[in-house]
Protein backbone atom coordinates (compact mmCIF):
# COMPACT_ATOMS: atom_id res chain seq x y z
CA UNK A 1 0.00 0.00 0.00
CA UNK A 2 1.31 3.47 -0.83
CA UNK A 3 1.29 6.51 1.45
CA UNK A 4 -1.96 7.70 -0.12
CA UNK A 5 -3.79 4.49 0.68
CA UNK A 6 -3.63 3.00 -2.81
CA UNK A 7 -2.43 -0.47 -3.45
CA UNK A 8 0.56 -0.86 -5.72
CA UNK A 9 0.89 -3.89 -7.90
CA UNK A 10 3.89 -5.93 -6.91
CA UNK A 11 5.86 -7.31 -9.80
CA UNK A 12 7.95 -10.41 -9.52
CA UNK A 13 10.63 -11.55 -11.88
CA UNK A 14 9.59 -15.17 -12.29
CA UNK A 15 10.98 -16.74 -15.41
CA UNK A 16 8.64 -19.25 -16.93
CA UNK A 17 9.32 -21.65 -19.78
CA UNK A 18 6.32 -22.27 -22.01
CA UNK A 19 6.45 -25.79 -23.46
CA UNK A 20 4.31 -27.97 -25.70
CA UNK A 21 4.24 -31.49 -24.27
CA UNK A 22 3.88 -34.33 -26.77
CA UNK A 23 3.81 -38.09 -26.35
CA UNK A 24 5.43 -41.02 -28.15
CA UNK A 25 4.16 -44.26 -26.61
CA UNK A 26 4.93 -43.83 -22.91
CA UNK A 27 7.55 -41.10 -23.44
CA UNK A 28 6.84 -37.44 -22.88
CA UNK A 29 8.83 -34.82 -24.74
CA UNK A 30 8.59 -31.07 -24.58
CA UNK A 31 9.22 -28.49 -27.29
CA UNK A 32 9.59 -24.75 -26.73
CA UNK A 33 6.11 -23.42 -27.51
CA UNK A 34 7.32 -20.15 -29.04
CA UNK A 35 8.62 -22.18 -32.00
CA UNK A 36 5.37 -24.10 -32.56
CA UNK A 37 3.51 -22.70 -35.57
CA UNK A 38 0.48 -24.99 -35.49
CA UNK A 39 -0.94 -28.43 -34.81
CA UNK A 40 -2.63 -30.35 -37.62
CA UNK A 41 -4.51 -33.60 -38.05
CA UNK A 42 -3.35 -36.22 -40.58
CA UNK A 43 -6.05 -35.07 -42.97
CA UNK A 44 -5.02 -31.42 -42.76
CA UNK A 45 -1.33 -32.24 -43.28
CA UNK A 46 -1.89 -34.51 -46.27
CA UNK A 47 0.65 -36.97 -47.62
CA UNK A 48 4.09 -36.38 -49.01
CA UNK A 49 7.49 -35.20 -47.88
CA UNK A 50 6.35 -31.67 -47.10
CA UNK A 51 3.40 -29.97 -45.47
CA UNK A 52 2.23 -26.67 -46.93
CA UNK A 53 0.34 -24.55 -44.43
CA UNK A 54 -0.48 -20.82 -44.46
CA UNK A 55 2.09 -20.02 -47.13
CA UNK A 56 4.95 -21.95 -45.49
CA UNK A 57 6.48 -25.27 -46.45
CA UNK A 58 7.45 -27.63 -43.63
CA UNK A 59 9.58 -30.70 -44.35
CA UNK A 60 8.64 -33.88 -42.54
CA UNK A 61 10.89 -34.64 -39.57
CA UNK A 62 11.02 -38.25 -38.34
CA UNK A 63 11.48 -37.40 -34.68
CA UNK A 64 10.18 -40.81 -33.58
CA UNK A 65 13.13 -42.49 -35.28
CA UNK A 66 15.55 -40.00 -33.77
CA UNK A 67 14.08 -40.82 -30.35
CA UNK A 68 14.46 -44.57 -31.05
CA UNK A 69 10.74 -45.18 -30.78
CA UNK A 70 7.87 -45.88 -33.16
CA UNK A 71 5.01 -43.66 -34.15
CA UNK A 72 1.54 -45.13 -33.64
CA UNK A 73 0.10 -44.28 -37.07
CA UNK A 74 -3.25 -45.82 -36.08
CA UNK A 75 -3.65 -43.49 -33.10
CA UNK A 76 -6.76 -41.32 -33.20
CA UNK A 77 -4.74 -38.66 -31.34
CA UNK A 78 -1.92 -38.54 -33.92
CA UNK A 79 -1.03 -34.94 -34.73
CA UNK A 80 1.50 -33.08 -36.81
CA UNK A 81 3.28 -30.25 -35.00
CA UNK A 82 4.49 -27.47 -37.29
CA UNK A 83 7.76 -26.30 -35.79
CA UNK A 84 10.05 -23.50 -36.91
CA UNK A 85 13.00 -21.61 -35.50
CA UNK A 86 13.06 -19.00 -38.25
CA UNK A 87 15.66 -20.79 -40.37
CA UNK A 88 14.24 -24.29 -40.66
CA UNK A 89 10.65 -25.50 -40.74
CA UNK A 90 9.63 -29.03 -39.75
CA UNK A 91 6.44 -31.09 -39.58
CA UNK A 92 6.75 -33.48 -36.64
CA UNK A 93 4.38 -36.44 -36.28
CA UNK A 94 3.55 -37.27 -32.65
CA UNK A 95 1.29 -39.87 -31.05
CA UNK A 96 -0.50 -37.17 -29.09
CA UNK A 97 -0.25 -33.48 -28.32
CA UNK A 98 -0.76 -33.43 -24.56
CA UNK A 99 -0.89 -29.67 -24.17
CA UNK A 100 0.81 -26.41 -23.35
CA UNK A 101 2.38 -25.98 -19.94
CA UNK A 102 4.23 -23.20 -18.19
CA UNK A 103 7.11 -24.38 -16.03
CA UNK A 104 9.06 -22.26 -13.60
CA UNK A 105 12.63 -22.32 -14.91
CA UNK A 106 13.92 -23.47 -11.54
CA UNK A 107 11.99 -26.72 -12.11
CA UNK A 108 13.78 -27.34 -15.43
CA UNK A 109 16.67 -29.64 -14.62
CA UNK A 110 19.81 -30.09 -16.72
CA UNK A 111 20.93 -33.50 -17.90
CA UNK A 112 22.85 -35.44 -15.25
CA UNK A 113 26.64 -35.13 -15.57
CA UNK A 114 27.12 -38.72 -16.76
CA UNK A 115 25.69 -37.60 -20.13
CA UNK A 116 28.91 -36.27 -21.66
CA UNK A 117 28.68 -36.71 -25.42
CA UNK A 118 26.53 -35.35 -28.21
CA UNK A 119 23.31 -36.13 -26.33
CA UNK A 120 23.95 -32.92 -24.37
CA UNK A 121 23.13 -31.03 -27.57
CA UNK A 122 19.99 -33.10 -28.24
CA UNK A 123 18.27 -32.42 -24.92
CA UNK A 124 18.29 -29.05 -23.19
CA UNK A 125 16.85 -30.33 -19.93
CA UNK A 126 14.24 -32.36 -18.12
CA UNK A 127 11.03 -31.66 -16.25
CA UNK A 128 8.67 -33.75 -14.20
CA UNK A 129 5.30 -34.06 -15.88
CA UNK A 130 2.42 -36.21 -14.61
CA UNK A 131 4.80 -38.09 -12.30
CA UNK A 132 7.01 -38.94 -15.29
CA UNK A 133 10.13 -37.47 -16.71
CA UNK A 134 9.74 -35.36 -19.86
CA UNK A 135 12.79 -34.41 -21.87
CA UNK A 136 12.98 -30.89 -23.25
CA UNK A 137 14.30 -31.16 -26.79
CA UNK A 138 16.73 -28.76 -28.43
CA UNK A 139 14.95 -27.18 -31.43
CA UNK A 140 18.13 -27.22 -33.54
CA UNK A 141 18.52 -30.96 -32.98
CA UNK A 142 14.84 -31.61 -33.69
CA UNK A 143 15.10 -29.76 -37.01
CA UNK A 144 18.42 -31.43 -37.91
CA UNK A 145 20.52 -28.28 -37.79
CA UNK A 146 23.27 -29.60 -35.53
CA UNK A 147 24.79 -31.89 -38.15
CA UNK A 148 24.49 -34.94 -35.90
CA UNK A 149 21.79 -37.41 -36.72
CA UNK A 150 22.25 -39.52 -33.60
CA UNK A 151 19.39 -41.11 -31.76
CA UNK A 152 18.58 -41.15 -28.10
CA UNK A 153 19.11 -44.36 -26.14
CA UNK A 154 16.38 -46.90 -26.79
CA UNK A 155 15.53 -47.51 -23.14
CA UNK A 156 12.05 -46.26 -22.27
CA UNK A 157 11.72 -43.44 -19.78
CA UNK A 158 10.37 -44.89 -16.56
CA UNK A 159 7.85 -43.12 -14.41
CA UNK A 160 8.99 -41.46 -11.21
CA UNK A 161 6.87 -40.16 -8.44
CA UNK A 162 7.43 -36.60 -7.30
CA UNK A 163 6.87 -37.75 -3.74
CA UNK A 164 9.70 -40.30 -3.86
Amino acid sequence: MSLRGHYKAATTNVQVASLLVVRYGIRYCALPSDEVRGVLTKEQAGHGETVNWVGMTYRRVDLAARLSTKLDVASLDLRIVLFSNGHSHGAIHVDEVVGLIDVDRQHCMPLPPHFRCEERSWVTGMIFYRNDLAIVLNPEWVLGELGTEGTLPSRPVTGRSLAA
